[in-house]
């Protein structure tokens, strides 16, 4: 009997240890990684979008004779000069800013035989001229206007 004794307490281990190896199945599957965040200090994209610049519009007086009065607008704003010598040029900056601009150039003039163009030029490109003038002892008015698209 000590034989059947001593079988049984060495199978007996055996037994459970076959037994739970059997009913546990194949080991479970080990977990996914976790996506790692981007990096905060990535900086987004950015889309290429060009900057604007501001645009020269030059309003010029040319010719013979005196002016005796200047008046030039931009967006309303009127700015006057008293009489001056041709030729007669300013200088003014318009906005980029996507809406139209509207100028406007007044003159008057007198003279002997007077002759006067008056002109503007828009980033360097002529975009509006006329003349005025005569012969004798010449007086008069002549004004030139447009629009710039900021």
């Amino acid at each position: 009997m000590d034989f059947r004794i001593a079988a049984r307490t060495l199978l007996a281990p055996v037994a459970l240890l076959a037994a739970l190896t059997a009913c546990s199945g194949s080991p479970a599957p080990a977990p996914a990684p976790e996506p790692v965040p981007p990096s905060s200090s990535a900086a987004p994209a950015k889309e290429s979008v060009p900057d604007r610049q501001p645009h020269t519009l030059v309003l010029n007086a040319t010719g013979s004779g005196s002016l005796k009065q200047v008046t030039y607008t931009l967006d309303g704003a009127a700015k006057e000069t008293g009489p001056v010598k041709m030729p007669w040029r300013q200088s003014l900056t318009v906005p980029a800013d996507g809406k139209p601009h509207q100028w406007t150039l007044e003159i008057t003039y007198s003279g002997a035989s007077g002759h006067v163009e008056m002109y503007s030029v828009v980033d360097g490109k002529e975009s509006a001229r006329t003349a005025s003038g005569g012969s004798g002892n010449v007086t008069g008015s002549a004004s030139v206007g447009g629009s710039v698209q900021g």
